[in-house]
């Protein structure tokens, strides 16, 4: 019975996500009311409050998608939260990055949308911005993990660079799906791997 319970909570919860995803996407998260995410979800207000006490919450099951999809590990005690991550930057082969970005690239279709949302929803919400922030540098901080391992460039350096390569990344990943540009993949893939090897890899 205990198991019925859970997965009837579990599937409660992914309705409410889901058709919050849909409304957000279609009309905005600040133009988005409790009410239509309950309606639309086939539950009433009480019910989200239960599952979510506010929309910050949500907003942290929206995160705990993306790290699902992306497989990264939650928590302050995991040393890293994406070692395949720390290993290609450490490794410094232009292969390697290009080989991980395309697999990051594969996925975009099925995580971006919940990161555009959070990024929509930090600009008028400091708990959401606080989240994705701290999403944010643990990905940069994966980078300069890497980077230290190597023993690659001026530790004073590694962050700038880390913070430079996410943030060339991210907006790539954007002009890809929340502005509809679609570029030719395989070019911006091919330019992004040129720029992370050029500061994340030692010249040859």
């Amino acid at each position: 019975m205990s198991s019925l319970r859970e997965a009837q909570k579990q599937l409660t919860r992914d309705t409410i996500i889901d058709r919050a995803l849909e409304l957000f996407t279609e009309k905005g998260y600040a133009a988005t009311t409790i009410d239509e995410i309950a309606a639309a979800a086939g539950t009433t207000r009480v019910t989200f409050y239960a599952y979510y006490p506010s929309r910050a919450d949500l907003m942290k099951d929206f995160m705990g998608r993306v790290n699902a999809v992306l497989d990264r590990a939650n928590g302050p005690d995991s040393a890293s939260t994406a070692p395949e991550l720390v290993d290609v930057v450490k490794a410094g082969e232009l292969d390697g990055i290009r080989e991980w970005l395309e697999s990051r690239a594969a996925l975009w279709p099925v995580f971006r949308p919940y990161l555009d949302v959070l990024d929509e929803a930090a600009a008028v919400d400091r708990d959401v911005r606080e989240l994705v922030d701290g999403w944010h540098e643990e990905v940069i901080s994966d980078i300069v993990r890497g980077l230290e391992q190597a023993g690659r460039f001026n530790p004073e350096t590694h962050h700038i660079r880390g913070t430079l390569a996410f943030t060339q990344l991210d907006y790539v990943a954007t002009l890809w799906t929340r502005r509809k540009l679609e570029p030719n993949r395989e070019h911006a893939l091919e330019v992004l791997a040129d720029a992370w090897h050029h500061l994340l890899c030692e010249a040859d």
